[in-house]
This record gives structure tokens, C-alpha cells and sequence, in this order.
């Protein structure tokens, strides 16, 4: 019989405030570019600006899809009271954006850390940022290539 040092019912919380972390951000970055890529295909304006507003549009989505984290390991950890971030002596809003962001963007630095179930929607952030990053890089060189010889 398996035992769990969690409670179960912490692991099935986590899990779907996960996946439902993932499913919005995702979606959020797949109507993004839709947006962004009709925009820049319609604009009249010159082609340096269509250019700096498809990355200025990218850099606000991916903040969106980190308040979003931020916001889901907040609601987990200082109202559901599953797992923890520790490192600093208190905790606000901002630092939960912070991690979110270090661990979204795959940099983490290390100075705060998840304990408990919550671990797993960190985790599980880390992937999700590398591939919205991934699909925005992609993104970004098939717009300059479509865009770029336009703009000459």
C-alpha cells in the first residue's frame, strides 16, 4: 500500500491548479500570437515599429502567463496552505512574481525554494516557460522572415 507523507488531497489540489495553471497560460500565448501575427500581416505602419511591437507584445504575454503562476502558487500556498517558499524571512505578492518568473524563465537563481506539494507546479513551471519561450522564438524568426525583406 502506498502511503503519502503529503496529504493526498494536497497532490490532487496541486495537480489541478497545475494543470489549470498550464491550460490557461498556454491558451493565453496561442490567442497572443494569433493577435499579434494578424496585427503586424494588417498594420500599414512602418516596418521597424510592426517589429518592435510584435517583441513588445511577446515580453507583456509571457509577464501575463507569470502573474498567472505567481498568482496560482499564492493562492496554493497562503490560502490552501499547501507547501511553502521559503528563503526570506516574509513573503508578499512580488517575491511569488519573482520566483515565478526566475523559475518560468529557467534562470533560478536559487535564493527562494518550494517545499511540499507546491514543488510541483514549480517544476512543472520551468517546462511550461521553456516551451512558451521556445514557441516565441519561433514565432519571432517565421514573423522576420515573412516581415523582414518587406521592410527593406
Amino acid at each position: 500500500m502506498l502511503t503519502f507523507p503529503i496529504p493526498y488531497s494536497e497532490h490532487v489540489t496541486v495537480v489541478l491548479a497545475t494543470t489549470l495553471a498550464v491550460v490557461i497560460a498556454v491558451l493565453i500565448h496561442y490567442e497572443s500570437l494569433m493577435i499579434i501575427s494578424k496585427l503586424i500581416d494588417r498594420s500599414f505602419r512602418p516596418h521597424r515599429q510592426r517589429i518592435l511591437g510584435m517583441a513588445f507584445g511577446l515580453l507583456t504575454v509571457h509577464t501575463i502567463e507569470i502573474w498567472v503562476f505567481a498568482g496560482i502558487g499564492w493562492l496554493l500556498t497562503e490560502y490552501a496552505g499547501i507547501g511553502s517558499l521559503e528563503g526570506y524571512t516574509s513573503f508578499n505578492f512580488l517575491d511569488y512574481v519573482f520566483f515565478s518568473a526566475v523559475t518560468y524563465t529557467t534562470v533560478g537563481y536559487g535564493d527562494i525554494y518550494a517545499l511540499g506539494a507546491v514543488r510541483f507546479l514549480y517544476g512543472t513551471m520551468a517546462l511550461t516557460g521553456f516551451v512558451l519561450i521556445t514557441w516565441s522564438a519561433s514565432f519571432t524568426f517565421l514573423e522576420m522572415q515573412k516581415h523582414w525583406m518587406k521592410g527593406r
